[in-house]
């Protein structure tokens, strides 16, 4: 059986890419260390934590699988999908029975919410949403479809409070994500102090789930509306991989999505603070690093068509540029090595 399993739960857009990937490319450098991160890629745990949630679209048996390889583990080994944040305690109480005899460590990243904002919003864009800008904060603040599945992911003190009773709060660890400005490798360096890794020579993992400039996400959002009709995998296939592996190549000529913090998210900023800080969980890093930031860039409901059409236009040259969709292709490729499917 495993000695010590370290869960990383999340939350969403919170550095969970960054970890996931960085731990998928070196997981022959944390073997040398006694420390199992399962694969063959970081796609297991997403089709493992899947099964476990009872999601629509799950493997059966694959958190079973993934399970019994921890179980048979000598050391430490480390899951990491950001989907366990939100789960309930009936969920909770069965990874605990699934792990009896095992130190779980709970980790939750957490980041302010002035930057966390438009960085979910751009993620609802690139996974089918239709919701613009206004709608999206409109339902943050007073409710709504898109304000009830922010809050599921972005509650941090409901977040780590459940998990703390399901597990204990000496067992939970709040990791908050550096402001801008830090280090770069200050996140890392905070994971490794938690998950009890030790230094060694880092291969860098290509950059992943990168920002869209404002009418390149606006441009999406537009696309969404359009293709509602298009199945699951198609989508992935075109509508997602145009924007992960088109329009991504834009970002340094377009201006970025900003965000001026309001009053009344600052005060839901520090009532959830003060919830963590009161759970009695671990933190490492400081909880004012949670001060809700403005984001620079621009309002999404200022862009003019003409921007979103240069969008388009430049997307459109690259597909047929091509001559067949070559991006598209290879975006398959890449997102099968990665998930092992």
């Amino acid at each position: 059986m495993a000695d010590r399993l370290v869960l990383h739960i999340g939350l969403m857009k919170s550095g969970t890419t960054f970890i996931q990937q960085r731990c998928n490319v070196n997981r022959e450098t944390l073997a040398q260390q006694g420390i199992l991160f399962p694969g063959p890629t970081w796609g297991r745990h997403a089709r493992a934590v899947s099964d476990l949630i009872g999601s629509k679209h799950a493997q059966e048996g694959a958190w079973a699988s993934l399970r019994d390889e921890i179980n048979a583990h000598p050391g430490t080994a480390i899951v990491s999908m950001e989907y366990l944040g939100p789960i309930r305690a009936p969920r909770i109480a069965q990874l605990v029975g699934d792990f009896p005899d095992t130190d779980l460590r709970i980790v939750v990243t957490v980041r302010d919410l002035g930057r966390t904002v438009p960085a979910m919003w751009q993620e609802t864009v690139k996974n089918r949403g239709t919701w613009t800008w206004a709608e999206y904060l409109q339902a943050i603040e007073h409710g709504g479809e898109a304000g009830k599945r922010f809050w599921r992911q972005q509650s941090a003190g409901q977040i780590v409070n459940r998990w703390a009773e399901g597990v204990g709060a000496d067992h939970v660890t709040v990791i908050t994500v550096p402001p801008p400005g830090a280090p770069s490798e200050l996140l890392w360096q905070r994971f490794c102090q938690v998950a009890g890794i030790a230094p060694a020579d880092w291969t860098e993992a290509p950059r992943a789930n990168e920002s869209l400039g404002a009418p390149s996400a606006l441009l999406m959002r537009r696309l969404n509306v359009e293709l509602a009709d298009l199945g699951l995998q198609a989508y992935k296939r075109r509508v997602k991989a145009l924007g992960k592996h088109v329009l991504v190549h834009r970002r340094r000529d377009e201006d970025s999505i900003g965000f001026t913090v309001p009053r009344w998210l600052r005060r839901k900023a520090t009532r959830m603070n003060k919830a963590i800080a009161e759970s009695g969980v671990e933190v490492v890093g400081d909880l004012t690093e949670l001060e809700p930031v403005d984001t620079r860039g621009v309002d999404p409901e200022s862009i003019r068509p003409e921007q979103e059409l240069e969008a388009a236009v430049a997307a459109l040259s690259t597909v047929l540029r091509d001559g067949k969709p070559n991006w598209a292709q290879k975006a398959v490729r890449k997102a099968k090595a990665r998930t092992g499917a």
